[in-house]
């Protein structure tokens, strides 16, 4: 029995005063790399869907320079793409010099799908609820460089 007011001895060995701080250290990396592998799954799988596994979008394609049988060139230049063409028609006046992508009922998602798919830059607005497809496709004369795509 020890009557002194000394501290109790320190009853961890040299060895372990070394090792238990390492211990911590690689336990406290392992979950940290843990954590942000956890994170990075979670994320990829929210990920964007490849185009191939989201719906065909929905459009009319039109004639819009009067050129003989260019909305159905077009829409079977469209075949490979995930784009499903619902009806071919052709413009009252064939003024289109440059061919337009018409919103009638779609999102912004999904035209700048359409826009990726058919490399299609210019676009406007005509929203329809009636109207029997998502976009209008008015050819203009510029369809050839829109076709080698």
């Amino acid at each position: 029995m020890n009557l002194t007011n000394n501290p109790p001895d320190n009853m961890l060995t040299t060895k372990r005063k070394i090792w238990l701080p390492i211990t911590l250290v690689i336990i406290a990396i392992v979950a940290v790399v843990l954590f942000f592998v956890w994170k990075r799954d979670s994320a990829e799988s929210k990920s964007v869907y490849g185009e191939e596994q989201l719906p065909a979008i929905k459009v009319i394609v039109t004639n819009g320079c009067g050129y003989e049988h260019l909305a159905a060139d077009f829409a079977f230049a469209l075949k490979d793409k995930n784009i499903e063409v619902v009806g071919l028609s052709e413009t009252t006046k064939p003024i289109y010099d440059k061919t337009i992508i018409v919103i009638r009922k779609g999102d912004s998602e999904d035209l700048a799908r359409l826009m990726k798919m058919t490399g299609i830059q210019r676009w406007t607005s005509a929203y329809n609820e009636y109207f029997s497809a998502d976009f209008e496709i008015i050819v203009g004369r510029d369809y050839e460089q829109y076709m080698a795509n």
